[in-house]
């Protein structure tokens, strides 16, 4: 059973209440097993009933919207998005081998879900207005690697060590980088190392030495 929520009841201004406390709006990866651990043992009882009974309550309120929330999500992968296969950006029509589709593969999700996913983040952190164009925007998707960039562990020991989110960033900047600037721009290995020249080299001598053996064979049947 899919579930999806515009208004989660244990985030509300209720459950504040009588959690006695307000709850974290968001944490870094990793830290809210942290909280939840924390909150559990300082307070037993209002945690269940924010955290458990809530949940539960929610889901049963919510019960018919969650079926039809199912079966849409299940015909719109399946049919219309087809989110189960992998683009690789291949024209139609040719032959691929594994290897291209393995890297073109992951790295065309790579490239769409920085474009999209993290773009729509780095929006909505920032009050700039982007311009998306079929659902892309490179300017703000660069907003969000300097804002997780920035993200520090402040939970729960507050060692303001560059958090877990702010490492991965980095490393899938450098990836996005690699794959759409640095990659497409570099010098064809097969040129800078000299081999395609051995190729023709070689590729010549044979086809001259065939030439040669060819000539001899015509006069060897003329005698």
């Amino acid at each position: 059973m899919l579930r999806q929520r515009w208004h989660y009841w244990t985030c509300g201004k209720f459950a504040d209440w009588i959690r006695g406390e307000k709850k974290p709006y968001a944490l870094e990866w990793g830290a809210w097993d942290d909280y939840y651990s924390d909150l559990k043992k300082r307070k037993p009882i209002r945690y269940w009933i924010t955290e458990k009974l809530f949940k539960t309550l929610q889901n049963v309120w919510c019960f018919p919207y969650d079926v039809y929330h199912t079966v849409d999500c299940y015909v719109r992968n399946r049919w219309i998005d087809k989110t189960h296969m992998i683009d690789t950006g291949f024209k139609p029509g040719g032959y691929y081998e594994i290897d291209e589709k393995i890297i073109h593969g992951l790295f065309t999700e790579l490239v769409d879900f920085v474009e999209k996913d993290l773009a729509h983040i780095g929006a909505y952190k920032d009050k700039k207005k982007y311009k998306f164009k079929n659902g892309r925007c490179v300017e703000a998707a660069y907003e969000y690697f300097r804002w997780a960039n920035r993200l520090k562990d402040t939970y729960p020991d507050k060692t303001k060590k560059p958090s877990e989110q702010a490492k991965a960033a980095r490393k899938i900047k450098k990836l996005y980088e690699w794959w759409t600037k640095i990659r497409p721009s570099r010098v064809d290995p097969y040129l800078s190392s000299g081999w395609s020249e051995v190729c023709k080299v070689n590729d010549k001598t044979l086809f001259d030495d065939h030439n040669k053996s060819q000539h001899n064979l015509e006069n060897k049947n003329r005698l």
